[in-house]
């Protein structure tokens, strides 16, 4: 594995912050991927949260576009931001027709590399992301309830059924749309019943995705799966994934001192 760290100085509080720029070894998958490790001023079990870029993102555009603000969040909220390289279009899951295995690289081999290599909190993980990152963060906190113990979407592209052919499915799951269903992060939620995950739900009014989000709202009440569920202002856009992720920041870091306690 080959890393390079570079000391960033925000302000004089920040004397000791720093941005790792990875290239994680995945065996499932034979290669390295990018990863940026974002760390605060030094401080003793870190509680960790996973952060997942949208469609034909990757990590450097997360800090430069997306959400440029998680420097100052890392300091503030005194948390390890991780963000992988989703690889475009991956969708976070593992293929069965390909070697794309996304879910076994993030929840298996990069959370036992980032604990190896932190000074982490192992039971105050959370996974976030928005649009195909909002996906994976729903598909891989509900199906590993034992990895993360709370989970954030933004704008999340719930279910790709009626627009996978435009982006990316068909590679990592082939032809068959009946497999398709089985791989949306929609079909997961029922795993959700009893694991006391804080769930957190985010999208904005003019969102072309608002209708997925608002039957998933809907799903969780019927199943009687607490959550929080929060619609606002804004489009499919970085303006508004950028104010979602500091307001689901705020909640995350007061779970996590509720956790403590």
């Amino acid at each position: 594995m080959v890393f390079f760290a570079f000391i960033l100085l925000i302000c004089p509080k920040a004397f000791s912050q720093h941005i790792d720029t990875l290239e994680v070894y995945s065996s499932s998958m034979k290669k390295n991927i990018k990863t940026i490790v974002i760390t605060p001023s030094k401080s003793k079990n870190t509680p960790t949260v996973y952060i997942l870029h949208g469609y034909s993102g990757y990590p450097k555009r997360t800090l430069k576009k997306d959400i440029p603000s998680l420097l100052e969040l890392s300091l503030k909220y005194k948390m390890i931001f991780v963000l992988p390289d989703g690889n475009y279009d991956s969708w976070y899951i593992d293929s069965p027709i390909k070697n794309s295995k996304y879910e076994t690289f993030i929840t298996a081999e990069l959370v036992q590399y980032i604990d190896d290599k932190y000074d982490t909190e192992k039971y105050q993980r959370a996974i976030m992301g928005w649009s195909m990152g909002g996906h994976g963060a729903l598909y891989l906190g509900a199906r590993h309830p034992e990895i993360f113990s709370a989970i954030g979407t933004i704008s999340g592209a719930i279910d790709f059924l009626p627009y996978g052919e435009r982006y990316g499915v068909r590679k990592v799951l082939g032809q068959n749309k009946n497999i398709w269903k089985n791989y949306t992060a929609i079909s997961q939620i029922e795993k959700l019943h009893n694991t006391n995950q804080k769930i957190l739900i985010s999208c904005g009014f003019d969102d072309p995705f608002i209708e997925q989000n608002r039957k998933l709202h809907e799903q969780l009440i019927q199943l009687h799966i607490p959550h929080n569920y929060e619609e606002s202002p804004g489009k499919h856009n970085a303006k508004y994934w950028s104010i979602a992720a500091k307001i689901q920041l705020y909640h995350l870091n007061e779970t996590f001192k509720n956790n403590e306690q």
